[in-house]
């Protein structure tokens, strides 16, 4: 009887692990001796337990159903802000979960990231221990303002999209761009929702680094235009009394030398407005673009329309 019937615990899901979500890190890292320190403060706030199963992070909610399963369900009733990595399982003594995974909301930096790049298309991979149809998935990330000192909140999750997803060898895959204007660490936020009556849906949470070098060189201020004039104050300011440091140096290193020098690269951003000089070198003002240099400046911070 237990082969035929196993216990509801042993039907586990899944989660992503590409990119890697917080759940799989914690799992990977060995929950009986944790190799990071988040990790370690997960397993003792809810358990090893917890992270064995890793594939549970889930919750019953049949009004995703009821509804129609529309885009973008509002699941903020069961995961209020500050809950979204662990789907909302955080009461020990709740009676419609057996495990909690507070854990995976601990606010900080220092949550390991996947690296990928801005404007490229990624195939996100769930590893599903136990394949769910019909179903559907839903796509969130953290909005351009929100940075990783801050909870996950519904105010700075933006939905991306519902994707066309394939399934193979308990590998389900879909395709994901990510947004041109996000830049630095970010959350990968996915909901595999499954069509049937109790509304069952997995959670999973990737931290993801966000490599962003697209700019308009002598973009100084970052304000996605380049102004012979202000930027060049910006430049000045930021390299002689304590003005805000460029979004971009990549952007404020105008004659594109590797290093942003406050005097040659103002001279160069002022001869080419005011006397008609050769334009500063790709992407150049008047276009976004990737930097053709490799050197050691970059962006810490997306253009939010550089597209």
């Amino acid at each position: 009887m237990a082969t035929l019937f196993p216990p509801p615990h042993l039907f586990g899901h899944g989660t992503v692990i590409f990119p890697e979500s917080r759940v799989y890190k914690v799992y990977q890292s060995g929950p009986e001796a944790p190799d990071f320190e988040l990790a370690e403060e997960a397993v003792d706030i809810d358990g090893t337990l917890s992270y064995y199963t890793w594939n549970e992070v889930s919750r019953n909610i049949a009004d995703a159903v009821d509804d129609g399963l529309p885009e973008g369900f509002d699941y903020s009733e069961w995961m209020p802000d500050g809950e979204l990595a662990s789907a909302g399982r955080t009461d020990p003594l709740s009676p419609d979960y057996p495990r909690t995974y507070a854990g995976l909301d601990q606010v900080s930096a220092d949550w390991p990231t996947t690296t990928v790049i801005a404007g490229e298309t990624i195939e996100v991979d769930w590893l599903a221990t136990a394949p769910h149809d019909p179903s559907v998935w839903d796509v969130w990330m953290t909005t351009p303002d929100w940075t990783p000192d801050t909870e996950l909140n519904w105010d700075q999750m933006e939905f991306l999209l519902r994707p066309e997803v394939t399934f193979e060898d308990d590998h389900y895959t879909f395709d994901l761009d990510i947004p041109i204007d996000r830049a630095g660490h970010h959350v990968l936020w996915v909901a595999w929702q499954r069509d049937d009556p109790v509304g069952e849906v997995f959670i999973s949470a990737s931290d993801i680094w966000i490599e962003n070098e697209v700019f308009r060189r002598g973009d100084v201020d970052g304000d996605s235009t380049v102004s012979g004039l202000v930027d060049t104050i910006a430049l000045l300011a930021y390299a002689f009394v304590g003005g805000v440091e460029p979004p971009c140096l990549d952007a404020a290193d105008v004659d594109d030398d590797g290093e942003v020098t406050a005097l040659v690269d103002s001279l160069a951003l002022l001869q080419w407005a005011f006397a008609s000089e050769e334009a500063p070198p790709e992407p150049g003002p008047e276009v976004c673009g990737p930097d053709p240099t490799d050197d050691l400046i970059e962006c810490e911070t997306a253009l939010a329309d550089c597209e």
